[in-house]
C-alpha cells in the first residue's frame, strides 16, 4: 500500500478537456489579434509616406504627364506594336506593347491634379492623355488600311465587348499601380501592373475597326479603354488623399471638391451601368450557349464518335441561328439534325434555325475504343467511359473487323464506315468496304462469327457493302501488284517478252483482246495474268495452247490466269475492246504528239 501511495501521489492529475478548450481558444484569439494589429501597422506603413518620397513622386507625375514629342512617338511605337500583334493574333505582342506605353502616367497627373486642385498639372495630364489616344486610334485606322491586316482575329474580338469584369480588373490593377508609384519598394512591379491595365490594345482594336468598317466594335473597344481610365482615375484619387499627397488647404471646400469630380463620377456610373448590362447580357449568352451544347450532346450520345466542338449562335427577337461544329466519323443526315432542331425549339422556346459543320474524324485505339474522347475537363481528363449501348456496339464491332482485315496480307481491302440498323430480330451491321475485290459470302461468314463472339450476341448480323477498286499505274491495269512495282532489274526483259508474247498469242484468236497483262516470277516459276475481252471466253484447250506456245518461243514455264470479259464496242465494220476504242477517241483528243507517246 505504501508503494501503491507513493506512486499515486507523485502522478500529476489528468487536465480536465474544459481547460485545454479554453487554452487554444485563447491562443486562436491571440493569433487573430496580433494578425490584426500587424496588418494594420503594414497597410499604415504601405501610405506612410514621407515629405521627400511625395516630392520625387510629384516631379515624375509631372514629367510623365508632360506632352512632349518623345512621349507621342513612344505612344505611336507601342500602338504599332499592338497593332501587328492584334493582327497577327499574338499575345506576347500585344504584351510588349502595353509595357513601351506610357499613357497610365498622365492619368494619375489628371488624379493628382483634381485632387491638389492644380490646373496646371490638370491641363498638362489631360493633353496628354486624350491627345495620345486620338494619335493612337489614328495611327492604328492607318495600320488597318494596309492590305495585310484585313483579317479579324481573336486578340480584337476580345476587347471589342468589354464587361463589368473589365471594370473591376481595372479598379484593382490601377490601385496597384498607384501604390507602385507611391512606394519605392514595390515599384518594380509597375511593368506588371501596366500589362494588366491594357491601355493602349483597346485603342488599336477601336482605330483597326474604324478603318474596316465596324462602328459597333469601335465603339465597344473605345469604351473599353475610357472604363480603365476612369477606374484608375477613381483609385488613385482615392490613393493619394489617404497617402497624404493633398492638404485641406489644396483640396478646397467640399463643394470644391464635388465640382472637379463631378465630370468624372458621371462617367463613371454611366460606364458602369453599360458594363453591368453587358455583363448581364454576356451571362446569358453563355447560358443558352450551355443549353444548347447540353442538348446536343444528349442527342448525339446514340451517334458513334460525335462530339460537339463549338457552338456559334446569334438571336434576333424570338428566332436564334445556331452553328454547331461536331466531331463526327460520318455526315449527319437531314432528318437527324431536324430531330436536334425540333428538340431545341422545344427547350428554348425559340425558333431554332440548326446547321451542323460535321469535322469528319476518326477515333482508333490500339486495342479498340470502348470509350468516348472528348474535350479535357478542368481534371484533365479527355477520356470517359459512360457510352451509349449503340456506340459501344459500333466500337467494338469495328475493332473486330478492322483487326480481321489486318491479316488480308497481299490483299487491300479497308473498312471506311460502319452503321447499325436496330431491328426487333435484331441488329445489322452495315459494314462498307473497299478493295481489289469482293468479299466471298464465306469471308463474311467469318467475321460475323468473330463480332458475335466479342459482343457475345448470336442475333447480331453483319452485312457487306463492297466497292471493287481498279488499280491503275502508267504500266497498265495492276493485275500483279510485283508485275509493277518489285521487278527485280535482271528479269526486267524476260518480263517484257512475256507479256509480248502472251498478248499476241491471245490476240491471234477472232476478235480476242488482251487489254492487260501481268508476269510475276513467284517461287521460281513465272506466273501471267490477262484481262481478255471478247465474244466469248477462253476455253481451257486455248489457255494450255497458250502456254504451250510461249514456252516453245521464250523457253520458260508459265501459268496463265486469263480474266474473261464478254463485252466488246461493235462498229459497222469490226470489232474491238472498249479500252481500246476508249484509247483511241483519246489519241484522236489529245493529237498526235502525246498519241505516239501512249502508244
Amino acid at each position: 500500500m505504501g508503494l501503491l501511495e507513493t506512486m499515486t501521489s507523485s502522478t500529476p492529475p489528468p487536465e480536465c478537456s474544459e481547460d485545454k478548450r479554453s487554452r487554444k481558444t485563447g491562443s486562436l484569439r491571440e493569433f487573430f489579434a496580433k494578425f490584426r494589429q500587424d496588418s494594420r501597422k503594414s497597410f499604415l506603413e504601405l501610405l506612410t509616406v514621407d515629405e521627400c518620397r511625395k516630392k520625387v513622386v510629384r516631379n515624375d507625375i509631372r514629367v510623365g504627364s508632360t506632352p512632349r514629342i518623345t512621349y507621342y512617338l513612344l505612344l505611336s511605337i507601342s500602338v504599332l506594336i499592338a497593332g501587328f500583334g492584334l493582327i497577327t493574333n499574338s499575345p506576347a505582342v500585344v504584351i510588349g506593347a502595353m509595357l513601351v506605353s506610357p499613357l497610365m502616367t498622365p492619368i494619375f497627373g489628371i488624379s493628382l491634379g483634381l485632387v491638389r486642385g492644380d490646373g496646371d498639372l490638370l491641363r498638362r495630364s489631360f493633353v496628354a492623355e486624350f491627345g495620345g489616344v486620338f494619335i493612337a486610334i489614328g495611327v492604328a485606322a492607318i495600320l488597318g488600311m494596309f492590305p495585310f491586316s484585313n483579317e479579324v482575329t481573336p486578340e480584337m474580338l476580345a476587347r471589342t465587348s468589354p464587361t463589368l469584369l473589365d471594370l473591376l480588373v481595372a479598379t484593382l490593377a490601377g490601385m496597384a499601380g498607384c501604390l507602385a508609384m507611391i512606394d519605392e519598394r514595390i515599384s518594380p512591379v509597375l511593368p506588371g501592373i501596366a500589362m494588366a491595365t491594357a491601355l493602349t490594345p483597346p485603342l488599336a482594336v477601336s482605330g483597326l475597326c474604324l478603318a474596316f468598317g465596324a462602328y459597333v466594335g469601335a465603339w465597344g473597344a473605345f469604351l473599353l479603354f475610357f472604363a480603365n481610365f476612369l477606374a484608375i482615375l477613381a483609385v488613385s484619387a482615392v490613393l493619394f488623399i489617404v497617402a497624404g499627397f493633398v492638404t485641406r488647404e489644396e483640396m478646397g471646400s467640399r463643394l470644391n471638391v464635388l465640382k472637379r469630380f463631378a465630370g468624372p463620377a458621371v462617367g463613371l456610373i454611366l460606364v458602369t451601368v453599360l458594363l453591368t448590362h453587358a455583363l448581364f447580357g454576356i451571362i446569358g449568352q453563355r447560358r443558352t450557349t450551355k443549353a444548347i451544347e447540353e442538348i446536343l450532346r444528349k442527342e448525339l450520345a446514340g451517334e458513334r464518335s460525335t462530339f460537339v466542338e463549338k457552338i456559334i449562335h446569334k438571336q434576333k427577337g424570338d428566332n436564334i441561328d445556331v452553328l454547331a461544329s461536331v466531331s463526327t466519323p460520318q455526315v449527319l443526315s437531314p432528318k437527324k439534325i431536324k430531330q436536334m432542331q425540333e428538340v431545341l425549339d422545344d427547350r428554348l422556346k425559340l425558333h431554332v434555325n440548326l446547321i451542323m459543320r460535321c469535322l469528319i474524324t476518326k477515333n482508333i485505339s490500339s486495342t479498340g475504343s470502348t470509350s468516348a474522347v472528348v474535350n479535357r475537363n478542368l481534371n484533365g481528363e479527355f477520356i470517359s467511359t459512360n457510352l451509349h449501348p449503340r456506340v459501344k456496339l459500333l466500337q467494338i464491332a469495328e475493332q473486330v473487323l478492322r483487326e480481321m482485315l489486318e491479316e488480308y496480307y497481299g490483299l487491300y481491302l479497308d473498312l471506311y464506315d460502319l452503321d447499325l440498323i436496330e431491328l426487333n430480330q435484331g441488329n445489322v451491321l452495315i459494314a462498307s468496304m473497299e478493295g481489289t475485290r469482293n468479299l466471298t459470302p464465306m469471308e463474311v461468314a467469318h467475321f460475323e462469327e468473330a463480332v458475335r463472339k466479342r459482343l457475345n450476341d448470336d442475333r447480331v448480323c453483319l452485312m457487306v457493302l463492297s466497292k471493287d477498286m481498279e488499280g491503275v499505274s502508267s504500266k497498265g491495269k495492276i493485275l500483279y501488284g510485283q508485275a509493277h512495282f518489285d521487278v527485280v532489274p535482271k528479269d526486267v526483259s524476260t518480263q517484257k517478252k512475256l507479256e509480248a508474247e502472251i498478248r499476241g498469242q491471245i490476240e491471234k484468236l477472232k476478235n480476242m483482246f488482251a487489254v492487260s497483262v501481268d508476269a510475276a516470277k513467284i517461287g521460281g516459276r513465272w506466273s501471267v495474268r490477262a484481262e481478255v475481252v471478247g465474244p466469248e471466253v477462253l476455253k481451257p484447250s486455248q489457255v494450255l495452247a497458250i502456254e504451250n506456245a510461249v514456252r516453245k518461243s521464250i523457253g520458260h514455264d508459265v501459268t496463265l490466269h486469263a480474266w474473261c470479259r464478254v463485252e466488246l464496242v461493235v462498229t459497222r465494220g469490226r470489232f474491238v475492246s472498249r479500252e481500246g476504242f476508249t484509247r483511241e477517241q483519246v489519241e484522236k483528243r489529245l493529237g498526235g504528239g502525246k498519241a505516239e507517246e501512249m502508244k
